[in-house]
């Protein structure tokens, strides 16, 4: 028992350790592409949207958390330039044509992505390639323009300027800026009086490109394209999504220190219940009543028919039954069913003319083979249950009187 004791204080001096430890270990880089402007991570764009409103002269940056119709509907003509900075673009035909109204207007639209969409690709004639692990690193990328070409380039690491333009519309698109090798990296296409600003990835936008000097010029002579005069939009939505359709466990999942707390969680609630199906006692069967079998056949053989739609088939069924209750009740001859003879069990039955005639319209149009529709069957079916409840309270009265 005291060698037990020794043990259970070492181990919770291991443990406490080791947490101990863990909580004073600096904390990790975090590397996630997230390109959000509330992020101060390494490929977060707090840095630029921070500074944004200062290299515009004071223009309002207005972030929206929309799809692009919803916030051009929203901004209408206030916001005179459009920025969009994410991994790939979630934009479908709504999107694109309000989008390209919004350019021939005379305003401008900077897109920074590594996948621009099917939608937007095919319309523009565009393709882009990224980079491959085990490719050449490209670290240069310069301007066309030679009011903003350095004589040295502007220089990334990281990949950063790995992707470029293989395909686009060359006979209306101008390359604005390329990279180390010669591929096109920038690009300006005219809309009508607007113009769509491409540029091949978004990570020249990041925190950790505008760290250094040559990122910051490359980013401020990109964006100096644009040119706002009342308002800039920034958009939230490729890069946050919908508000809307965000799950709960989102906040866990991102969250670098409730993920492996969740994960863990899972994975003890997991082995809770294993163990506990392994100790728990074998359950009692459950011995259920013995069921009524003729009500499951009717119910079988109606859903049968209900498929079938056969509403003739049923309806005729429907009448057979009613000839045989009528020689088995009332002791009449069915050969010749009329109108006579419908006045004739009117009298012996007690049930009202008016009701008998109305079977006997629906067997007569049963035997001119006439389509029965819904609204016939229900009609007809309702006549015969009328006969029947008023036979049953004819007898039953009759029964009272006697007794």
């Amino acid at each position: 028992m005291k060698d037990l004791k020794v043990y259970i204080i070492i181990a919770l001096l291991a443990l406490g350790t080791f947490l101990y430890v863990q909580y004073r270990k600096p904390a990790p880089v975090n590397w996630t592409k997230t390109y959000a402007r509330t992020d101060k991570i390494p490929y977060g764009t707090y840095i630029l949207h921070h500074e944004l409103s200062n290299l515009f002269g004071g223009v309002a940056v207005r972030p929206y958390r929309k799809r692009i119709y919803n916030t051009l509907e929203e901004a209408g003509n206030g916001a005179d330039s459009y920025l969009i900075i994410a991994s790939q673009l979630d934009m479908d035909e709504p999107d694109y044509r309000k989008l390209l109204a919004y350019v021939k207007s005379g305003n401008d639209l900077f897109i920074a992505a590594h996948l621009f969409g099917s939608v937007f690709s095919d319309s523009l004639k565009l393709t882009t390639q990224g980079y491959f692990p085990w490719g050449d690193t490209v670290k240069t990328v310069n301007f066309t323009n030679p009011a903003l070409h350095s004589e040295t380039g502007f220089r990334f690491d990281k990949r950063i300027s790995e992707g470029h333009f293989t395909e686009f519309d060359t006979l209306r698109t101008t390359v604005l800026a390329t990279n180390g090798r010669g591929n096109a990296v920038f690009l300006r296409h005219p809309v009508g009086d607007g113009n769509l600003y491409l540029l091949s990835s978004p990570d020249y936008f990041t925190n950790y490109a505008l760290l250094s000097p040559e990122g910051a010029a490359f980013a401020a002579n990109a964006l100096s394209y644009l040119n706002p005069q009342r308002q800039l939009i920034w958009d939230d939505y490729q890069t946050l999504g919908d508000p809307t359709q965000q799950s709960p466990l989102r906040f866990f999942l991102t969250n670098e220190h409730l993920r492996p707390a969740y994960i863990i969680a899972l994975f003890s609630l997991l082995a809770f219940v294993l163990y506990g199906i392994k100790r728990r006692q074998r359950a009692i069967p459950v011995v259920e009543p013995l069921k009524n079998t003729s009500i499951e056949f009717v119910q079988v053989v109606s859903s049968v028919y209900y498929q079938r739609r056969d509403n003739r088939d049923l309806l005729a069924k429907q009448y057979r039954y009613f000839l045989e209750h009528v020689r088995s009740a009332y002791h009449l001859n069915t050969n010749e069913v009329d109108g006579n003879f419908m006045q004739y069990l009117s009298l012996r039955s007690g049930v009202d003319a008016s009701i008998l005639l109305n079977i006997l319209q629906g067997m007569n149009e049963i035997q001119r083979g006439s389509t029965i529709d819904d609204k016939k069957l229900v009609s007809y079916h309702r006549d015969l249950e009328l006969f029947y409840q008023q036979t049953l309270w004819k007898n039953n009265i009759s029964n009272n009187v006697l007794t």
